[in-house]
């Protein structure tokens, strides 16, 4: 062989061959591989998405199941309501509308006056106008504040309030713009807070007290002890301690101890719902966290309570959010909000923005 000729040979192929042979098969290989991966990647797709029809049928039929119980449940109370030749609340409304409409009553009454108007119904709201229909000269007065409506789940329609005139005819409309309960900085961050949504209707709010920029306060719920240990020191015999919750259940442990270690405090707990028209001195939030127990809390409607409730808002929270309101505003000096440390509440840094400051202590 040629002393010259620098090319190995490799079983009858040279160095060249060889080379260009293992390059073209991994080429080929990669392609192979690629188009495998891409299959299993189609394959896997199919069975997620069929995974997910799957779970989807699961829960359409789970909620199918739960409204068919609900159905059943409501024709039991139908049932036992006819047996004992009784009627419910509802009931008296829709005979009180039919009885006014066939003409077997007119109402003599020229003035209707309603309070908490922002928690009407359509079938109240239905009652009011076979009144009116009655008597042509009949004026309505309604007393209401959007703001404050958090009766939905009872069948409240929050349009009935903000959309009156649509509903009721023209009027007129007086605002009470000065309160007298809370100071200017509760009353600064409870209207900030509210008028984030831009259907709630815009209405000034005035109070004769300034307030501190420490009336509203974040607080991480670890400190409710440190709290009332705090006020314990101050606050006198008379003043009131509210304590609110978004549940029942919330109520703090602490209170068990609180006629020996805070004797001199006046606590209350009870949830927002139901502190409806209450006050004190001061107030504390429960509960701002995530998860379990959520404040907000998320939207949970059966099939059957969709049907029949009004329409939900298309803003984010709406109702939980005049929950933390009205909350806000039972105060007369100062809130504190607790909140999860772990799983803060989305309402949490809403409330940072507006300049609530978050305390290491109380």
């Amino acid at each position: 062989m040629n002393a010259n000729f620098k090319t190995r040979v490799f079983g009858g192929f040279d160095r060249e061959d060889v080379i260009s042979f293992i390059e073209k098969t991994s080429l080929e290989h990669q392609k192979r591989v690629s188009a495998l991966e891409e299959e299993n990647k189609r394959l896997s797709d199919r069975c997620g998405a069929a995974e997910a029809e799957v779970q989807a049928l699961r829960e359409q039929s789970r909620a199918e199941l739960a409204a068919a119980a609900e159905l059943e449940e409501l024709k039991r109370k139908f049932a036992a309501l006819k047996a004992e030749n009784a009627v419910d609340f509802s009931g008296l409304i829709h005979q009180a509308v039919n009885i006014l409409d066939k003409g077997r009553f007119v109402s003599p009454w020229k003035h209707i006056l309603v309070d908490e108007f922002q928690d009407i119904s359509p079938q109240r709201a239905s009652l009011l106008a076979a009144l009116r229909r009655q008597n042509s000269q009949t004026t309505l007065f309604a007393v209401g504040d959007d703001w404050q409506a958090i009766y939905r789940f009872s069948g409240a329609q929050l349009s009935l309030t903000t959309a009156f005139n649509h509903y009721f005819g023209e009027g007129d409309c007086c605002a009470l713009d000065t309160t007298y309960r809370f100071n200017g900085r509760i009353g600064e961050i409870a209207n900030g807070f509210i008028q984030q949504n831009p259907h709630q209707l815009s209405k000034p709010l005035n109070s004769l007290m300034a307030g501190d920029k420490k009336a509203v306060t974040l607080l991480a719920d670890d400190k409710l002890d440190d709290l009332l240990d705090k006020l314990s020191g101050y606050v006198k015999p008379e003043q009131r301690i509210l304590l609110l919750a978004r549940y029942h259940h919330l109520k703090p442990e602490a209170l068990n101890k609180a006629a020996t270690r805070w004797p001199h405090l006046q606590l209350d707990f009870m949830t927002i719902h139901a502190s409806k028209g209450q006050q004190a001195d001061f107030v504390i939030v429960l509960g701002l966290q995530e998860g379990e127990d959520a404040f907000p809390a998320p939207a949970r409607e059966s099939i059957m309570e969709q049907a029949l409730l009004p329409q939900p808002e298309d803003f984010p929270d709406a109702e939980e959010r005049r929950l933390l309101y009205v909350a806000l505003t039972r105060a007369r000096h100062r809130v504190w909000l607790l909140f999860n440390k772990a799983q803060p509440s989305p309402f949490v840094e809403i409330l940072q923005a507006l300049d609530v400051p978050v305390a290491r202590k109380p």
